[in-house]
């Protein structure tokens, strides 16, 4: 076998090469299954803020309920409010796989619910980069429509 002068200083570098590309594959990889792991505790932390605003302005002021009906003078009871978001946090955390939910804050003004979340992200290949949490806002409303007559 020929060995030329040339060649010689190159013996092993396409290994070098190879071991390279390996390595910010490797990276690439880990970069895209932490971001859609991400997306995906994000999407979820959306779908519990969700549900729990939907939970939230359910909770009318039956008092007024009974008194007029309901209308436009039906309003949210803000500690029946807050009850219910967290009842319904508490019952559909358990079955969402998203760990370390926490209540931010219910808002209400007697028609609507905004429900504020957050959850520390748990990145499974480069937790170390330190993606802090996830935050989520929902919002939901108290609305009636008029019963026409003779509908139905």
């Amino acid at each position: 076998m020929l060995h030329s002068p040339l060649h010689s200083g190159e013996r092993g570098s396409v290994i070098l090469l190879g071991l390279g590309i390996l390595g910010v594959c490797l990276v690439a990889v880990a970069v895209v299954v932490d971001a859609t792991s991400a997306f995906a505790q994000r999407r979820q932390l959306y779908s519990l803020a969700d549900a729990a605003a939907l939970s939230g302005v359910q909770s009318i002021d039956l008092a007024s309920y009974y008194a007029t009906g309901a209308g436009a003078g039906t309003r949210l009871d803000a500690a029946s409010v807050q009850q219910r978001v967290e009842e319904s946090l508490a019952a559909a955390e358990a079955g969402a796989g998203v760990a370390g939910v926490r209540l931010d804050g219910v808002h209400t003004d007697g028609v609507s619910v905004r429900v504020d979340l957050s959850a520390p992200l748990r990145l499974p290949f480069l937790p170390w980069l330190g993606a802090g949490a996830a935050r989520a806002s929902s919002t939901a409303r108290l609305d009636y429509r008029p019963v026409l007559q003779g509908a139905g």
